[in-house]
């Protein structure tokens, strides 16, 4: 503690004397404030350090995916008594369909805007944040359009439980590029038989270099088109929130729940999953190129909103480090 004062002190000095040469401060205004800055400088420091070690332990006792590991998983011919049906959200109303392998046709489903029905469905407090334009939490919506986002996505949910036959539905966002390789990666999960009931299977385009990624459990390392990817499962609440909704598998159980807990509204759509999945179904991660995103620019986030929602989500986080039981 006497050294960070002696720093801070030394600092501060220096600064008023930079400013005039004649700069005279009281002595005692200026250890007062020194000695103030110092320890808020020393708390600051212990919980970064607190954090680091903490996932420093985190990542130690995650075992890393080994090539030798691998299981050659070559697409072969789907499961007779498995169905699967596939919708993309747009708003473009000119989208086609996509046509994919084993006969399945990706279909635009084509969302709605937010209007008063809608927006009388989400919590009370969030709908007081979105009218003054604020966000309370980095997990709460961030204006109207990610409410309609999430709605649409309520919407094919409810659609999955009212059909009949089919028994999975492959959720694409239209920013993701449909291809072959996300029912390939889905029937090569299927010969894992790791998957029974009620299970949202997130597909990532990337590794997820984060801190929450280390503290899910590595089920299975897998390659299908000689592509590697790594199954992980969400046995936790982590430290970070997992997001992205470009593309994901869910069966009825999941809807389900998913459909009955989704009022009143309050969290983006992914994170909702997330914070669902993890405590009433089994939430499954897909990493490594398991589906390919377009990464145009946000239709729902302009940058000057992202730079607003930095307070809310550096809270987020600390929310979430507080609450994980990781």
């Amino acid at each position: 503690m006497e050294i960070f004062f002696s720093v801070v002190l030394e600092v501060n000095t220096r600064a008023c004397k930079s400013q005039a040469p004649q700069c005279v401060v009281h002595d005692m205004v200026l250890r007062r404030t020194s000695h103030l800055q110092a320890m808020v400088y020393l708390f600051l420091c212990c919980i970064v350090l607190y954090y680091l070690i903490d996932v420093a332990r985190t990542v130690a006792r995650i075992p890393r995916a080994d090539r030798r590991d691998m299981q050659q998983l070559v697409p072969g011919k789907a499961p007779a008594n498995k169905t699967l049906s596939c919708f993309i959200i747009t708003l473009n109303k000119s989208l086609q369909v996509v046509r994919l392998k084993e006969n399945i046709v990706c279909h635009p489903f084509l969302g709605l805007s937010v209007d008063d029905n809608i927006f009388s469905h989400v919590d009370i407090s969030v709908q007081d944040d979105l009218m003054r334009g604020v966000s309370s939490r980095g997990a709460q919506y961030t204006n109207n359009k990610s409410v309609s986002i999430a709605w649409n996505h309520m919407l094919l949910w409810q659609k999955l439980l009212r059909s009949e036959g089919s028994e999975d539905l492959l959720i694409f966002e239209d920013d993701a590029i449909i291809t072959n390789h996300s029912v390939d990666v889905y029937r090569a999960l299927q010969r894992l038989g790791l998957f029974h009931n009620n299970y949202i299977i997130k597909l990532l385009n990337h590794h997820g270099w984060w801190f929450g990624t280390y503290e899910l459990s590595n089920l299975n390392n897998f390659e299908v088109n000689g592509v590697s990817h790594v199954l992980k499962k969400c046995t936790c609440k982590t430290r970070q929130n997992l997001y992205n909704t470009g593309a994901y598998v869910l069966d009825r159980r999941a809807a389900q729940i998913l459909y009955e807990k989704f009022l009143p509204m309050r969290f983006h759509v992914d994170v909702f999953l997330h914070y669902t999945g993890y405590e009433f179904s089994n939430l499954f991660v897909v990493e490594d190129d398991a589906v390919q995103l377009s990464d145009r620019a946000s239709t729902h986030q302009t940058s000057q909103e992202l730079f607003g929602r930095l307070w809310p989500d550096v809270k987020e986080l600390l929310m979430n480090i507080v609450l994980s039981d990781c």
